[in-house]
């Protein structure tokens, strides 16, 4: 099953999020199906998080248990079918949470991937601990720190993108049958397994959510995304 994200920008709002959690559920409810892909169209696989000029963040995020965007990122990692992620231009912020939290992440020639929050005055609370099972804790502290732009090598290089080609149609249709010939009970044990084996510490969602609306409260936050805004470099 695909699911294509076919919006300009591809902002990780609540419609982005729902999408895809509906996609899910019915590959999910699917018994014949193994494999959820991911990809989008155009230059942006997934923006991160909407910021707006009056720093609100989106309706449930700051209320809930766990943020929209964490409950789709922990579904992904413990569904019971593969998901692969197709990046063929952007990534950034939560978009780099997204590709991360999926099964496999397949990184076309014009794949970039960069974590840009704390330029922002942010923390990528929620993103970085999917992040970090990739790459592991002091990479994902350094992409974070230098918010520098990871070109579709270096991310395979450091664990962020499992496979690195010219033809990503190419390799997801051979990755696909290799997928098909796994039974899907094994694939649903495999990641139960890994939940148990390296679990989320407890608390870890509300921790992510409070440390986003204590940064987005910051006047220091406000007066950038207000300026970045005028400037017309946020949309």
């Amino acid at each position: 099953m695909r699911v294509r994200l076919g919006r300009e920008h591809n902002s990780l709002d609540n419609e982005l999020v729902c999408g895809l959690l509906s996609a899910l559920e019915t590959a999910e409810a699917d018994p014949g199906c193994v494999a959820l892909v991911i990809h989008a169209r155009g230059p942006v696989f997934c923006s991160g998080m909407p910021l707006r000029a009056d720093a609100e963040l989106p309706a449930g995020w700051a209320d809930g248990a766990q943020p929209p965007p964490w409950r789709l990122f922990q579904r992904l990692t413990n569904a019971p079918v593969v998901i692969v992620a197709v990046v063929e231009g952007m990534a950034s912020g939560g978009g780099v949470g997204l590709a991360a939290a999926c099964d496999l992440v397949v990184a076309g020639p014009a794949a970039r991937f960069r974590l840009t929050e704390l330029l922002l005055g942010l923390v990528p609370a929620m993103a970085l601990p999917f992040i970090a099972r990739r790459t592991g804790p002091q990479v994902a502290r350094r992409i974070a720190l230098t918010c520098a732009e990871i070109s579709q090598d270096e991310a395979v290089g450091i664990g962020l993108a499992d496979f690195a080609t010219d033809d990503p149609a190419l390799l997801l249709r051979q990755l696909l049958v290799s997928l098909r010939r796994l039974d899907r009970d094994v694939v649903g044990a495999l990641k139960s397994y890994l939940h148990m084996a390296f679990p989320s510490p407890d608390g870890l969602a509300s921790a992510a959510r409070d440390l986003l609306v204590q940064r987005m409260q910051a006047p220091s936050v406000a007066e950038r995304l207000r300026t970045l805004h005028q400037e017309g470099l946020l949309g």
